[in-house]
């Protein structure tokens, strides 16, 4: 369960499994198992990757906001992004959200949920439309 986490962030850090096993005093092979849970992950192990990765162990555990460490590595990346740009982020976010709940909740969607999709969309090109100026830095944002 916790494997998969930790290499989701080994791999936001950009980090070879090699470098974080020799650092965590583990071998490779070891950190490869761990990752693919097909090995017990020992609390002692789990806390040397960890700091290796800079991040508390706590960080990477469910607390009282949930299960919410898989999300890591995306928050991190969206730490890196430009404050002027977050607004924008932050809706295109809500919308992709608002769609997911919308698409899981029935296969098909019903009138109201195709009018939401109808709206975000519109409300996304006319963002689209009225920033020409970023559009060229927008580009090269990747989340």
């Amino acid at each position: 369960m916790h494997g998969h986490i930790l290499r989701q962030l080994r791999e936001a850090k950009g980090r070879s499994q090699a470098d974080v096993a020799r650092s965590a005093g583990i071998s490779p092979a070891q950190l490869a198992r761990l990752e693919a849970n097909q090995r017990g992950l020992y609390v002692e192990d789990f806390v040397n990757i960890a700091a290796v990765l800079g991040e508390k162990p706590g960080n990477l555990l469910p607390n009282d906001l949930g299960d919410i460490a898989h999300l890591k590595p995306l928050i991190d990346r969206l730490a890196t992004i430009r404050p002027e740009v977050l607004p924008r982020v932050a809706a295109i976010i809500e919308g992709i959200v608002m769609l997911t709940e919308d698409a899981t909740a029935a296969e098909l969607p019903s009138q109201k949920q195709r009018k939401r999709l109808r709206s975000i969309t519109s409300a996304i090109a006319r963002r689209k439309g009225s920033d020409t100026q970023e559009s060229t830095r927008r580009r090269s944002i990747t989340i």
